[in-house]
């Protein structure tokens, strides 16, 4: 998968760290799990990583993220959603429209 056609990525410096947010503040860690996931389009990371590059030689590197990285799948009907939206009865892995069947209001 190419950095330009990524949904999500991280950020990677030249020492192979990467981006991650610390308390009140930014650093690179070389743990991957810690680094900030970012949305390539809403994010704009290509022009934004371009524009450091240009105005204070920093460069840095788009590393894509694979979907499944970040998603859960439902076990019901197997669809992808973002593992914070994904609910987890006990047993399985449920996406809104699987844990609503059933519910009554």
């Amino acid at each position: 998968m190419a950095a330009t056609d990524a949904l999500f990525a991280r950020i990677r410096n030249a020492e192979g760290k990467y981006l991650c947010r610390e308390a009140a503040s930014m650093g690179f860690v070389e743990d991957v799990n810690r680094a900030i996931i970012f949305d390539c389009r809403r994010d704009s990371l290509e022009e934004r990583l371009e524009y450091l590059r240009l105005t204070h030689g920093i460069a840095l590197e788009i590393v894509p993220v694979d979907p499944k990285e970040i998603h859960e799948t439902c076990d019901q009907c197997g669809r992808l959603v973002l593992s914070f939206q994904a609910f987890f009865d006990g047993r399985q892995y449920l996406c809104a429209a699987c844990r609503n069947v059933g519910r009554t209001a």
